[in-house]
């Protein structure tokens, strides 16, 4: 029988589309085939994309299996069932995980992405009954600024389990994640906030839309105040009158203007809530009932009516023109944001400016715990044209790391947004691993060929980075039955959003907490009681991996952590059991 040689085609143009000659470098050994090209081959050659298609990706719909990989902000990680089906493609975002693979049949395939995956994406698709898993380097005309090294590893019969398990193994002895058991030891916040439940309290927002895009402080629209000091106090009160034992308090939308009203100006407290003495004693007591209160900030957007406001530090693009211009965020350019139009801000001064100078002063009000830096791990890591301080998406992730690790030094711990594992070896954790739980008919419309959200960060990361299941399972005991299981069967800590809605935005679910009265706070904390009551005897999970997720039948799954313990989740009967 002769030896299988792989096949691979690389498919690269420049930014004026013109194929570009490139010569890869294959190597074979054992179950691995690793793919290796040198940066000079493309050095001032303005590629535009590279794509690496190879036989060891593509499959018969006759095979069997599924395909798994990471999609975008939305959806998070997915799996995609090989059956007979339309054609069809779906283009993750890019650095959104550099992994992806074929699962459970002979052809079964781990593709990890080891150099220049802060720019790589993948192209999955299948086309006349061939699917395939495609990884695309997205470079834009610029210079690469490392190698490329992507590794094959066949694992024929594997579950997305198995290399979950694999690329754990690759995140500790590479990239320097360090478990969670072994970092509690060093770092008395992180060992609070995995052992309690985090409870975030939104305190205050202009409208949106917004009426007013280049606000100033005198045409700034009127702030809708949801929870002022005062209201702070109660909850607490109420939380330690109710036995509610440990807790961590993230206050979101503190600062003039609240939730993002002013970015990057973070302080002071606005006065419409209180003073920032008022809010330091708050923070005091909160800490003498054992609960840690932290904060929400922001180092990517930037709005005018800042008092730190600069246009030199904001991130440049270039432009359709071919010029460069300062970058107003895509996602909002249409309505704005709560402080009005929206900019991006260069990485390199929203560390170097913005957190070396402004992070020192969040902490001397008392906060301590997870220091909450919003969408560093939720967004693209872009790139910045601008001569005074140019960034690459590597060199982006570098500075987000350095944020990541003063929030540490500083605060104790660090945590963000979504699921992106580009800075999970600084990151503690996240605040969801996928914005819906479930795939509906509508979000089919998006995504054509997704089946099924399968937790693979949390089968990678769970004992290293704490997480939610989804945006829809905050607040989950006011949920579903369905999103408290979601919760459970994906590992999850406890996350409470008092006023998650806002503006009409209601992605964190119709159901809500509130603060607006004494009613309401007494039936909040009775909801966060029965949170904190549920994690405890669950909490110890915190500290081991998650081994192994299965359909075990119809509604029903099967999830094992590596000290042996079990939890069985039946959708149908609406329950779930542990065994140790």
């Amino acid at each position: 029988m002769s030896k299988f040689e792989p096949k691979f085609r690389l498919i690269c143009q420049n930014t004026n589309q013109a194929e570009i000659a490139v010569t890869p470098v294959v190597t074979e050994r054992g179950d691995e085939i690793s793919l290796f090209i040198s940066k000079e081959q493309l050095m001032e050659r303005k590629c535009g994309t590279l794509r690496i298609e190879s036989d060891l990706t593509a499959v018969s719909d006759s095979t069997g299996g599924y395909l798994f990989y990471p999609t975008n902000f939305h959806f998070g990680v997915v799996k995609t069932d090989i059956r007979r089906r339309k054609d069809a493609e779906f283009v993750s975002d890019i650095a959104a995980m550099p992994v992806c693979g074929i699962c459970e049949n002979e052809n079964a395939v781990m593709v990890l992405v080891q150099s220049m995956d802060s720019d790589v994406r993948f192209r999955i698709g299948v086309k006349a009954g061939v699917f395939y898993v495609t990884p695309e380097f997205v470079l834009d005309g610029d210079d690469p600024d490392e190698d490329f090294l992507i590794v094959y590893k066949k694992m024929p019969g594997a579950t997305y389990s198995d290399m979950a398990r694999e690329y754990r193994k690759y995140q500790i002895e590479v990239k320097g994640c360090v478990p969670l058991k072994e970092r509690v030891k060093v770092r008395e916040e992180l060992k609070h906030a995995a052992d309690c439940l985090e409870l975030r309290v939104r305190m205050g927002w202009k409208p949106q839309p917004t009426p007013v895009r280049r606000q100033t402080v005198e045409n700034e629209p009127p702030m809708k105040v949801a929870c002022d000091i005062p209201t702070l106090h109660k909850i607490v009160d109420k939380m330690k009158e109710k036995g509610v034992e440990g807790a961590e308090i993230c206050l979101v939308g503190w600062a003039e203007g609240g939730h993002d009203g002013r970015f990057p100006q973070h302080y002071p407290c606005d006065a419409r809530f209180g003073t920032d003495k008022e809010l330091r004693e708050f923070i005091k007591k909160a800490q003498d009932y054992g609960y840690m209160v932290t904060c929400h900030s922001n180092s990517k957007g930037a709005y005018e009516i800042a008092n730190n406001w600069d246009e030199k530090l904001l991130l440049m693009h270039i432009g359709e023109d071919g010029k460069q211009k300062p970058w107003l965020r895509e996602d909002y350019a249409e309505s704005g944001l709560q402080g009005g139009d929206p900019w991006h801000v260069c990485p390199k001064p929203a560390y170097e400016h913005y957190a070396l100078n402004d992070f020192p002063v969040i902490r001397s009000y008392g906060f301590c715990g997870l220091h909450y830096v919003d969408e560093l791990t939720a967004c693209v890591p872009l790139k910045c044209y601008a001569k005074e301080h140019p960034v690459s998406r590597k060199q982006t992730i570098e500075y987000y790391r350095k944020i990541a690790q003063l929030s540490t030094a500083l605060f104790g711990g660090c945590q963000s947004e979504a699921w992106f594992d580009f800075l999970n070896a600084d990151m503690d954790y996240v605040l969801y691993t996928s914005v819906v739980s479930e795939i509906s008919g509508a979000d089919h419309e998006k995504a054509p060929l997704i089946d099924e959200i399968i937790p693979f960060f949390s089968l990678v990361y769970h004992g290293i980075v704490m997480s939610n299941a989804s945006s829809a399972t905050v607040n989950y005991p006011i949920k579903t039955a369905a999103e408290h299981l979601k919760f459970i069967e994906f590992g999850g800590r406890p996350t409470l959003y008092i006023n998650s809605k806002f503006c009409g935005r209601d992605w964190m679910g119709v159901e809500d907490l509130f603060c607006d009265s004494d009613e309401a706070i007494e039936k909040t904390v009775d909801v966060i009681k029965f949170a904190c009551d549920e994690y405890q005897p669950l909490k110890y999970l915190q500290y081991e991996f998650m081994e192994n997720h299965e359909k075990i039948g119809d509604g029903v799954y099967r999830v094992t952590y590596s000290d042996g313990s079990v939890i069985t989740v039946d959708y149908h009967a609406k329950t779930y059991e542990v065994s140790r």
